[in-house]
């Protein structure tokens, strides 16, 4: 079945407004508990060290330009947004390629996508330059770390477009376990190259912040990412699923009719 950029885009925008939902509940309830833990944490090392003021790192509610419901309702809204936005580029990139991914329906096609899009944007960079909650890391360094995470990322991009046509240059000289077998390998071993020749990240944490929060916020905010992921390629897949349904029935009563 051929469809139209249109006919993709508006249902990824339709899924992505939805999961876009979806996330901002995840986060209020999920992630925003570590976040307030780790802000009065903040606020109480602050209140130990007089140089914490002087340092700029003091995170009281006058001092700050906006209130924390005001940075909660922000980040809520950014979320839902940026959801929108990921399915539009989602929506373009399915429509251009989904003629050369694998499965036999465009769910599976556009889940195939989608948890490709994960690995590379989200699962890679969180093992290199995992997250920290905010009020712990070294804001000095958040520049350094940004460009980290955007090379991270392309890297990955670029490599998983390469596996993607040595797995379609192997196809046809071997049988597919043994196509899928040499290209998993491959995989395990570029990414690991990758992680491993790419400098560390330089964010510092202090001592004596507990790792568990450090690590239940990495996890939660990895989850998050999962949830969008999975949710743009099962959404997107279903809807467009559901109008290949909805266009086959209208055509078969067609035929019915001239018959």
């Amino acid at each position: 079945m051929s469809l139209t950029y249109r006919a993709v885009i508006t249902r990824a925008l339709a899924a992505g407004f939805a999961v876009g939902l979806l996330l901002a509940g995840y986060t209020f309830f999920v992630v925003e508990p570590v976040i307030d833990e780790a802000i009065e944490l903040e606020e109480q090392l602050a209140a130990d060290h007089e140089e914490s003021d002087e340092a700029g790192h003091s995170h009281d509610e006058d001092d700050a330009p906006f209130s924390r419901s005001e940075q909660v309702g922000g980040g809520l809204a950014a979320g839902l947004i940026y959801a929108v936005v990921l399915a539009t580029v989602f929506g373009t990139v399915l429509t251009a390629v989904r003629h050369r991914l694998p499965g036999g329906s465009d769910l599976i096609r556009s889940v195939w996508l989608a948890a490709v899009a994960f690995g590379c944007v989200a699962l890679v960079p969180a093992l290199k330059y995992p997250a920290n909650p905010p009020a712990v890391g070294d804001p000095d360094t958040v520049g350094q770390r940004t460009v980290q995470w955007l090379v991270l990322v392309a890297l990955s991009l670029v490599l998983a477009w390469a596996l993607t046509n040595v797995s379609g240059s192997l196809r046809g000289r071997f049988d597919d376990s043994t196509r899928v077998l040499a290209v998993t390998a491959l995989t395990v071993v570029s990414f690991g190259f990758l992680l491993v020749v790419l400098p560390g990240t330089p964010d510092e944490i202090d001592p004596r912040v507990p790792a568990g929060l450090v690590w239940d916020f990495r996890i939660r905010s990895l989850g998050g990412l999962a949830l969008l992921w999975a949710g743009l390629g099962v959404g997107v897949g279903w809807l467009l699923e559901r109008n290949g349904r909805t266009e086959a029935n209208a055509t078969a009563d067609r035929i019915a009719v001239r018959t």
